[in-house]
């Protein structure tokens, strides 16, 4: 065997060599990352393409989808909660015009009180009765207008304000009455002449009295009707 022969055989096992390195090289970086090869196919172009399509035409629709209902429900949640504000509201405002009725018709027995006689013309008696009974008019169609708006409320409310309000029309109605006999219009008395002769004492104090119990029961309905405009107020200002 001559030189070169030995010099391509050294050669030759030196590339075989090399060959099987190689490969148990490769072998062992696929047993140290097995995942890793698995995954491989995202990095190509058709798999980014593919992902890029279910982010655009699926993920991104949903998730807008999702925020515009959540915005919806919230805007709903807040126009449902100032449309039962401006109610509330409307349902005090109709409230404090239930107690100026009966304010006024103190003031109308007070003027009657205030004659300082017994004999009061007729004609400023006929007057007094034409304004008690406009005011008795006012006081049904205003009772009425309030007893509505009770339905604004919350349906918890609605029982306990209700419950006040009966307890509010008892002294109302004790208050006309006496006015009215004050004018002769009750059966106690016949007349406003001898209704008169027997104010001083009875049906004077009676009338403060009945007032006082009426501004009572007032007070406790008003604190029932602003607590649950407080309550609206404050469920409202989270939405803003």
């Amino acid at each position: 065997m001559d030189n070169e022969q030995v010099k391509n055989e050294i050669l030759m096992r030196l590339e075989i060599e090399r060959e099987v390195r190689k490969q148990l090289d490769q072998g062992r970086e696929e047993e140290a990352a097995p995942a890793k090869g698995r995954w491989k196919w995202l990095e190509s172009k058709l798999a980014l393409l593919i992902i890029g399509s279910l982010i655009t035409g699926i993920l991104v629709p949903t998730f807008q989808y999702t925020q515009e209902k959540f915005k919806w429900h919230r805007q709903n949640r807040y126009d449902n909660l100032e449309r039962q504000l401006a109610s509330i509201r409307e349902s005090l405002k109709q409230f404090i015009a239930v107690q100026a009725m009966s304010a006024e018709l103190y003031d109308l027995g007070l003027r009657i009180l205030d004659t300082g006689s017994t004999a009061v013309p007729e004609e400023r008696m006929e007057d007094w009765r034409k304004e008690f009974h406009a005011l008795q008019k006012q006081r049904i169609q205003q009772n009425s207008a309030f007893a509505a708006t009770i339905f604004y409320f919350t349906t918890g409310s609605r029982e306990s304000i209700r419950d006040a309000w009966n307890k509010l029309l008892l002294p109302s109605q004790k208050l006309q009455t006496l006015v009215g006999e004050l004018l002769g219009e009750g059966a106690r008395l016949s007349s406003g002449e001898k209704a008169l002769k027997k104010l001083p004492g009875g049906i004077a104090t009676e009338l403060d009295v009945s007032i006082s119990e009426v501004n009572i029961a007032y007070e406790h309905v008003m604190s029932l009707l602003r607590q649950q405009l407080v309550e609206v107020e404050n469920e409202s200002s989270k939405f803003q």
